[in-house]
């Protein structure tokens, strides 16, 4: 596949505002996604300035739809099968992302509402609804293993170094163990893993560019085709 400077440029934009925007808004958000609606509404409400922003920064996350499809392209695209499994499954996964941040607009809308009982009603009926509990299991279970899929593809390309592709494989468990134990550091660990991956595979693409080599992603015959 060709690309372009300015198709690589944006392909970088999404590689690190995404991962970027993410772990901004998991620091900034007063919220705790694995808190009860009563608390998660009680923070919104206590902290309505940084709840706000965080509603902003969630846009930034869509960026991580594109982002999954350009490192998929850097662990060998369409001329490795293990890339492109783990990158379809990681898409996949990540097509609910407009229900899911939905919950912070919900949430922020619910804190400002006088009635407190009707509010918590409708951000637990939100988070209880079939559609949003489906695309939650289906989130979770495409991360862990599109991720590491993914992961496995990038160590094995040789595209970037090993470490980004380790980073990627670990970033999906590391944050799942942060947010279901309540230890922020932990999951911030898990967003900061997920940039740091991210980021490689934009250098990749960056380094491609400049020698020229953009226009056509390197694998298989660079790298061992699976």
């Amino acid at each position: 596949m060709r690309m372009s400077r300015w198709q690589t440029a944006g392909a970088v934009a999404c590689l690190v505002l995404g991962p970027a925007g993410q772990l901004v808004q998991y620091l900034v958000s007063p919220v705790d996604e694995g808190a009860s609606p009563s608390a998660q509404v009680s923070a919104a409400a206590t902290h309505p300035q940084a709840m706000a922003a965080a509603v902003v920064l969630d846009v930034l996350l869509l960026l991580l739809l594109p982002a999954v499809l350009y490192a998929g392209m850097v662990a060998g695209g369409t001329r490795s099968r293990l890339a492109m499994a783990g990158t379809a499954v990681s898409f996949v996964s990540m097509l609910g992302a407009g229900y899911l941040l939905a919950l912070d607009v919900v949430v922020r809308a619910a804190a400002a509402q006088p009635d407190h009982a009707t509010a918590l009603a409708v951000v637990s009926g939100f988070e209880n609804s079939p559609v949003v509990t489906g695309l939650t299991v289906v989130y979770l279970a495409g991360h862990v293993i599109g991720f590491v899929l993914l992961g496995i593809a990038l160590v094995r390309s040789r595209a970037v170094p090993a470490w980004a592709g380790i980073a990627l494989c670990l970033w999906p468990l590391a944050e799942m163990l942060g947010e279901a134990a309540g230890i922020r550091v932990v999951a911030a660990a898990g967003f900061a893993l997920l940039a740091v991956a991210f980021g490689a595979c934009a250098w990749a693409l960056i380094q491609w560019q400049a020698s020229g080599a953009a226009q056509g992603v390197p694998s298989a015959t660079a790298h061992a085709a699976v």
